[in-house]
């Protein structure tokens, strides 16, 4: 997460027109955090370290003032559906699988929530919230998760980019101010968001360690 932000907070805007999200042709976009660290966590100071660099990596896509485009892939869970919802559009392949699934996990999904609250509507928050289950491409396009899902013949990555080459035609200053003007509240209330996941993170891992037998579990090391 940190190397992400780090890539995104320094790129040369001035050169690059637009970014893509990616893992690469045929991967996942991303599974989530993973279980092998967060299972070891004691509600410390390890918790405020984690939720910060989150929250580090969706800044830093919500502040660049470039198009950025995410091409999602197979699974995009937890934290990887985060990441994809601070891009400006999200192009899904049609076997993208989208989950939230922390309260199943023992985990508390605060700054899920605050990010599917700015992309979709409040009916779809509270499903995916409290359902915990896959959504699958079609029904992530009609929820409004993505903007656009390819066909079963059609390149993901080919498709993002072209969608990036779309938008790279528009005029730099333009979008920037909208941009800034459309995600500076989103940045506001994540950070606010931080501070209240930070909390219940400690609380929830502190607690009864039911979270990390949890992922122990899923991991196949309980």
């Amino acid at each position: 997460m940190i190397e992400t932000a780090e890539i995104l907070e320094n790129l040369d805007t001035s050169a690059i027109r637009a970014v893509v999200i990616t893992a690469g042709e045929g991967r996942s976009f991303g599974v989530g955090g993973d279980f092998n660290e967060v299972s070891t966590f004691r509600g410390e100071d390890e918790v405020d370290r984690w939720i910060a660099a989150c929250v580090r990596m969706y800044t830093s896509v919500l502040r660049l003032p470039i198009p950025v485009v995410a091409a999602i892939d197979g699974y995009s869970i937890g934290i990887g559906l985060q990441l994809a919802l601070c891009a400006d559009y999200r192009v899904a392949s049609h076997t993208a699988d989208l989950r939230m699934p922390e309260l199943k996990l023992g985990i508390a999904c605060v700054l899920g929530a605050c990010l599917l609250n700015e992309r979709v509507a409040a009916p779809v928050v509270g499903r995916m919230i409290m359902q915990c289950e896959p959504w699958p491409a079609k029904v992530a396009l009609d929820a409004g998760l993505v903007h656009e899902m390819c066909t079963p013949d059609e390149s993901l990555l080919a498709r993002a980019i072209n969608a990036a080459h779309r938008f790279a035609e528009y005029q730099s200053v333009p979008f920037a101010k909208t941009k800034q003007y459309i995600n500076a509240g989103i940045v506001e209330r994540l950070k606010h968001a931080c501070i209240e996941a930070t909390s219940a993170h400690r609380a929830g891992f502190s607690a009864s360690q039911a979270a990390q037998a949890r992922m122990r579990q899923v991991i196949g090391k309980d």
